[in-house]
């Protein structure tokens, strides 16, 4: 398990935004081992993630309550976005259960992104470590196929589908595809 100063090591101190844990892990029924032992998230981290919403189409922790017809209604809180697409590409925390998902706005798509709140800052911590050593192009893409054996160690769901969100991230530094 990572600690909160390794998290604020790889992401840096600026580069971080509190979120309200606490009152999340009482209030909704997502259970309290989908949460990170932090309470804070990264603003920015490369093209796989942002906190930063400014002007975006949703605000940062907004909830957003989608009709899904006879399976009733799916509760989300917005957690950040795609930075290149941050009005139409957003990731929530499902209330509920405690996964992440990448909701595609314009379309309505809900794609699985982590098993957990807690699987993804993972996956955003070993991310970032990675981005921080890279060296260029050289052993870059045998790295990343390393960062694909640790992350699949911590939510192999989240690797299942060779299309998900991680899949291709982690392809294109692969060199496999992009």
């Amino acid at each position: 398990m990572t600690d909160s100063s390794a998290y604020l090591q790889a992401w840096e101190p600026d580069n971080t935004i509190p979120y309200p844990r606490a009152e999340w892990m009482s209030e909704y029924a997502a259970p309290a081992a989908a949460y990170p032992a932090i309470d804070f998230l990264p603003i920015d981290m490369s093209v796989v993630f942002t906190a930063y919403l400014e002007d975006a189409r949703f605000d940062l922790y907004s909830r957003i309550d989608l009709d899904m017809g006879r399976d009733g209604k799916l509760e989300l809180a917005v957690i950040g976005a795609v930075p290149a697409d941050k009005d139409d590409m957003v990731f929530c925390l499902d209330l509920g259960t405690g996964r992440i998902l990448l909701l595609g706005v314009g379309d309505g798509t809900l794609e699985l992104v982590n098993s957990t709140f807690k699987a993804l800052t993972e996956f955003l911590y070993h991310f970032a470590r990675f981005i921080d050593a890279d060296m260029g192009g050289t052993g870059r893409a045998l790295r990343a196929k390393d960062l694909r054996a640790k992350l699949k160690r911590i939510d192999a769901e989240a690797l299942a589908d060779p299309e998900s969100w991680w899949s291709v991230a982690l392809m294109q530094l692969e060199g496999t595809k992009g």
